[in-house]
């Protein structure tokens, strides 16, 4: 019986090493990927801002005052706007 347990205590030590060195392996694998996935996020992050920086460059007021001026084309002043105002239809017969 000693006996059965003294080679049940010597196998399974080496079976413990085999499975610590294993799972620091994966371990360290596993690291490598978050490294390797924060690295790849902090890069789109940096890209996406980028790009909303240029969204607002392309979006704003001064630029657009450019292209118009550009083409020629010139704000439009009060005496240039139309008002149309249409008739009230009344509510009981659609054909007056």
């Amino acid at each position: 019986m000693k006996r059965r347990m003294i080679f049940a205590a010597m196998l399974s030590i080496p079976l413990l090493l085999l499975a610590l060195a294993w799972e620091a392996g994966r371990f360290d694998a596993l690291a490598a990927e978050a490294r390797k996935l924060e690295s790849a996020q902090s890069a789109w992050v940096e890209e996406n801002e980028k790009l909303g920086a240029d969204i607002r460059v392309l979006s704003s007021r001064e630029r657009a005052a450019s292209l118009a001026e550009g083409l020629g084309l010139e704000k439009a002043g009060p005496e240039r706007h139309l008002r149309i105002v249409l008739p009230q239809a009344s509510k009981g017969n659609p054909s007056d």
